[in-house]
C-alpha cells in the first residue's frame, strides 16, 4: 500500500510513518515545516510533501497515486468559554474537518476513477466523544472528524473505500505539553487512565497501521486510550 500521512514529521504522525514503513508501505510524509519534514522522511526512509492540509490539499496527491490516507495533521488550542476566539475556531475546523475532508474527496475521486480501492484512517481523540473543560473548540472539531469518518464510510463502501478513525487518549508530544506546569498537568491525566500510564505515539502508530490494512472494517472508531473512556 501507498501511504500518505499528514502531520507527519513529528509526534503520531512520525510514528504512524516509521510503523508503516518498517510494515513494507510505502509512506509518503506531509506538512508544513520543509526541514523538519525533510529530516524525519530522511532518518525515516520515506518520501515527503511539503504543504498544508488547510491550503488545496489536493496538491498532496500529486506525490502519489495513493491508496491509503492518514488524516492525522493536528492544532490544540485550549481555552475557556470566556476566553474563546474566532480564530481559534476557525483554525480547529480547518485543520481537523474542512482539510482532511477536501483532501479525502480528492483521494477517493482519484481511486473511484482509476477503479482502485483504498482505506483512510482519520487520528481523532477521545475528546470527540468525551470533551473536558477548556477544550471546546478542539473536541468539536474532533466530534465533527468522526461524522465525517462515517458518512466517508457510508458513501465510499460502495467503491471498495474504507473510512475508520482512531480515538487517542492522552499521549505526551510537543502539542500536549503545555500549560504552567505540563509535567504536573500530565501525571494528575496519567492517573485517571484504568492501565496507569499515558500514551506513546506508537500505541497509536500500530492502531492506525491495523485500521488502515483491516479489509471488513470500515466506520470503526477505536479508542486507543488506556482505557480513559471507561472512567
Amino acid at each position: 500500500m501507498k501511504v500518505l500521512v499528514t502531520g507527519g514529521g513529528t509526534g503520531i504522525g512520525r510514528a504512524i510513518a516509521a510503523a508503516l514503513a518498517a510494515a513494507g508501505d510505502e509512506v509518503v510524509i506531509a506538512g508544513r515545516r520543509a526541514h523538519v519534514l525533510t529530516a524525519a522522511a530522511v532518518e525515516l526512509g520515506v518520501g515527503h510533501v511539503v504543504g498544508d492540509v488547510t491550503e488545496s490539499p489536493e496538491r498532496l496527491l500529486e506525490a502519489g497515486p495513493f491508496d491509503g490516507l492518514v488524516n492525522n495533521a493536528g492544532v490544540a488550542r485550549h481555552a475557556p468559554v470566556d476566553a474563546w476566539t474566532a480564530a481559534d475556531w476557525d483554525l480547529h475546523h480547518a485543520v481537523h474537518v474542512r482539510g482532511p475532508a477536501m483532501l479525502s474527496r480528492a483521494f477517493c475521486l482519484r481511486l473511484i476513477e482509476a477503479g482502485a480501492t483504498g482505506s483512510i484512517v482519520n487520528v481523532a481523540s477521545n475528546l470527540g466523544v468525551r470533551p473536558a473543560p477548556g477544550t471546546a473548540a478542539y473536541a468539536a472539531s474532533k466530534a465533527a472528524m468522526l461524522s465525517l469518518t462515517r458518512s466517508l464510510a457510508l458513501e465510499m463502501a460502495p467503491h471498495g473505500i474504507r473510512a475508520n478513525a482512531a480515538l487517542p487518549g492522552v499521549v505526551p508530544t510537543a502539542m500536549t505539553a503545555t500549560g504552567d506546569d505540563p509535567a504536573a498537568r500530565l501525571e494528575a491525566l496519567r492517573l485517571r487512565h484504568p492501565l496507569g500510564r499515558l500514551g506513546a505515539p506508537a500505541d497509536v502508530a500500530s492502531a492506525v497501521a491495523w485500521l488502515l490494512h483491516a479489509d471488513w472494517v470500515t466506520g470503526a472508531e477505536l479508542a486507543v486510550d488506556g482505557g480513559l473512556l471507561l472512567g
